[in-house]
């Protein structure tokens, strides 16, 4: 059988000064130290998100001449980035404005592509519309 281990008490304050000291001392009186609770900082991931799906966004838009297949690419990041704002921008409103300024950062760089887009498609249609009356 093997022995148990041997119990050591410890008395008195585990300090290297005096007891007559006048700083904190967490060992002295008053129960156990607890130390000081520090708030985790929240993230508001989909605003983060949206805005660098803004930015990517813009660079495709920039490379394309240069980089084909980023021009494929832009069209699915920007209806990334507009979901992603619109669920950053109702994350921040619940959080009291966490990331807000990220959020309309993304949705803002993400509508403007979209506008583009869609000047693009109206006037493609329109040019397309007059040559075929010219045609006719």
């Amino acid at each position: 059988m093997e022995d148990s281990p041997e119990t050591v008490v410890l008395s008195g304050t585990p300090s290297a000064e005096s007891g007559d000291s006048k700083e904190f001392n967490p060992y002295a009186g008053g129960g156990a130290y607890q130390q000081p609770m520090v708030p985790v900082p929240q993230a508001n991931d989909s605003a983060t998100y949206s805005m660098w799906l803004g930015i990517a966004t813009w660079i495709c838009h920039i490379t394309a001449g240069f980089v084909c297949f980023t021009a494929c690419l832009a069209p699915l990041t920007t209806i990334a980035g507009i979901v992603f704002g619109h669920m950053g921008l109702k994350t921040s409103k619940e959080m009291s404005g966490l990331s807000r300024n990220e959020a309309i950062a993304g949705l803002v760089l993400n509508y403007l592509s979209l506008a583009m887009y869609v000047i693009g498609i109206v006037f493609g249609a329109a040019l397309l519309g007059v040559g075929l009356t010219e045609l006719g």
